[in-house]
């Protein structure tokens, strides 16, 4: 009877929430989990809306199904020496709001998240700000880092950047909601 009632609880509190907080659960990053969007398997790229760059050409990075920890597919970033970028394309973001960023990580090696904040000026997207979140030293196991952030005065977009070195990271079910 006792786990009834705190099952019953538990759903209450999850499920009470107002139509302002239902927003926040809608997840912001397009193909959060790298899945490949056509018949194109070869290609690095899984999606439009992530763009790899690295400062070293022994950096490499690709979208892989060797790993996952949702759907398929993972992007693998192996920066031995030098740095790997994983960005995703700028989303919709209400200033002041909170957001919560979350991923899932495995491998060896340092992890740098950083939300970058944009805003819109004559039609095109400036950077406002970058918000750089706790660097990470990432172990074998699947784990699920989250942050929370909150949108500043002028932010009108948001994109979320994984800076990847000292070894290689498979990074998935990226969220922002």
């Amino acid at each position: 009877m006792f786990g009834r009632c705190l099952i019953a609880l538990i759903f209450i509190l999850l499920f009470s929430v107002d139509g302002n907080s239902q927003t926040v659960l809608k997840n912001l990053v397009q193909n959060p989990s790298f899945e490949y969007t056509g018949k194109d398997t070869v290609r690095d790229r899984p999606d439009e809306s992530w763009t790899f760059e690295a400062d070293d050409e022994s950096v490499t990075g690709h979208a892989t199904a060797s790993r996952a920890i949702d759907g398929f597919r993972s992007f693998l970033i192996r920066a031995e020496n030098g740095h790997g970028y994983l960005e995703s394309d700028p989303f919709d973001v209400v200033r002041y709001e909170r957001y919560l960023l979350s991923f899932g990580v495995c491998g060896e090696g340092r992890i740098q998240a950083i939300v970058r904040w944009w805003r819109e000026k004559d039609d095109s997207l400036t950077l406002l700000e970058d918000e750089y979140i706790d660097l990470l030293t990432v172990r074998e196991d699947w784990s699920v880092p989250q942050f929370n952030v909150t949108a500043p005065r002028r932010a009108s977009a948001a994109s979320v950047r994984f800076t990847v070195f000292d070894g290689h990271v498979w990074i998935d079910d990226v969220r922002f909601r």
